[in-house]
């Protein structure tokens, strides 16, 4: 087996500005390189469904923070992934409080 060279390992950089997903990623031992958040539009489509929504915003973000990468980062392995709660297929707003939240399910 050929010795590896840190060096040569490519960098993770993590498209979010979320705690929760650097929490995540950590209870299985993974620690980004890098932490960029995206900061894109996260207003869903007219009728787009909570599947398509999530999927658009994760490569959006993962788009939008390999634009942002040095051209010496531009080898990096970018995560990006997004939350969506849903009734059917009705995307439900984010909520910042626990009221919205209920507001949100009532």
């Amino acid at each position: 087996m050929p010795k590896q060279n840190p060096q040569n390992f490519q960098q993770l950089v993590l498209a979010s500005a979320s705690p929760r997903r650097l929490d995540l990623l950590g209870q299985i031992h993974i620690i980004p390189d890098q932490v960029l958040p995206a900061n894109s539009d996260e207003r869903p489509h007219h009728q787009e469904r909570p599947n398509d929504y999530a999927v658009r915003m994760a490569c959006e973000k993962a788009l939008l923070v390999a634009k942002r990468l040095a051209d010496a980062q531009a080898g990096a392995f970018i995560l990006a992934g997004d939350t969506v709660v849903a009734a059917g297929r009705r995307i439900l707003p984010k909520a910042e409080t626990e009221q919205q939240a209920r507001d949100c399910l009532s």
